[in-house]
């Protein structure tokens, strides 16, 4: 019996399987595209690294300080957005918390889920700010509208400008008309939702449902209500209101564009502008389009290579993009991690 009692647990040992490796494909790839992104980028263009290194030593301090202050007008603008739209609903956000929430989101959509992180976020933090439900649901998506919509703007004039100049690739048409007709056609559909109420309230009312075999303690009024709710922006929106968050969404982009100027005249180049617009928007599209965090290595590579095809010496194309990216991505990223923890210590 001793004897028996000592097997089982041998028994019990080869029974046992040891836990199976798990590869995740979503987490995997991304890394996987970005390495071979940079590695397509920077191997033919290792001859340049010098002249790089020459552009970086000789980079004018004023123009660079000036690229700064326009990226921090440009997150000024982001903040004055989310204002707009707060107002839009007979509520109060001051510029600052704006800002930072906005700063603080942005952050959080390059670790978490991306656009989805984004909206919640914008979510939670206006919730905590003293706005009600509504405000910050609707808060949480009209912004990256009017934002979708500015960018198609940038990149169909740099499409056009390309076209002209006989620079765009087939390939990057193709992707780029694959790209906003999806866009156009997702923003077709929320307005069309939106004129038709009783669509969107079907449809809020069978997304609840679908929720609630999931999770039952969802309530379906709560997202009636906020369906009613957007029709009512959307009214509002239509009597003149979209002035404002449209206008500031401009100023997003158009200081973002003047810290690239200011980026290229530190390396010691003077485009012209449109030809700076004909290597911006296209870029910026594509990188948010894509599934990769920030467009990361996606922005660059078609940034400096559409830049280095106007006629900028590649080595200052690099370098000018590369600063860019720096100052309007990897600086705020870094500067949001101690507001996201800022503002989720507040909140608990």
């Amino acid at each position: 019996m001793v004897q028996a009692e000592l097997e089982q647990p041998f028994e019990e040992e080869e029974r046992e399987e040891p836990p199976k490796p798990q590869f995740r494909l979503l987490r995997v790839l991304p890394v996987v595209i970005v390495l071979a992104l940079l590695a397509n980028f920077i191997l033919p263009r290792i001859g340049t690294i010098d002249e790089a290194l020459k552009t970086v030593r000789t980079m004018a301090p004023w123009a660079v300080g000036m690229a700064c202050l326009m990226e921090f007008l440009s997150y000024v603008a982001n903040g004055a957005l989310l204002q707009s739209v707060v107002t839009l609903m007979g509520e109060r956000i001051s510029l600052r918390r704006a800002a930072v929430i906005e700063i603080g989101a942005a952050t959080v959509a390059i670790v978490a889920a991306g656009a989805l992180g984004f909206g919640a976020s914008i979510y939670r933090w206006t919730r905590n700010s003293g706005l009600s439900q509504r405000t910050a649901m609707l808060a949480s998506w009209v912004p990256s509208l009017f934002d979708s919509v500015t960018i198609i703007v940038f990149a169909l004039i740099g499409a056009i400008e390309l076209l002209f100049l006989h620079k765009l690739s087939h390939t990057t048409l193709v992707a780029l008309a694959i790209v906003i007709s999806v866009l156009l056609a997702l923003i077709g559909t929320i307005i069309m939702l939106l004129v038709k109420n009783e669509w969107l309230i079907a449809l809020s009312t069978w997304a609840a449902r679908v929720i609630q075999r999931i999770r039952p303690s969802v309530d379906d009024v709560k997202f009636v209500d906020a369906a009613q709710r957007a029709a009512e922006t959307w009214h509002t929106l239509k009597r003149g209101g979209w002035i404002r968050p449209a206008v500031s969404s401009m100023m997003v982009m158009t200081f973002d564009f003047l810290c690239l100027r200011y980026a290229l005249l530190a390396a010691g180049q003077h485009p012209y502008f449109h030809l700076i617009l004909a290597g911006y928007g296209v870029p910026l599209l594509l990188g948010r389009a894509s599934f990769i965090p920030g467009g990361i290595a996606v922005t660059e590579v078609a940034m400096a290579a559409i830049l280095g095809g106007l006629g900028i010496p590649a080595a200052a194309a690099v370098i000018a993009v590369l600063v860019y990216r720096l100052i309007s991505f990897w600086i705020p990223a870094l500067v949001g991690i101690p507001i996201v923890l800022t503002l989720q210590a507040k909140r608990r």
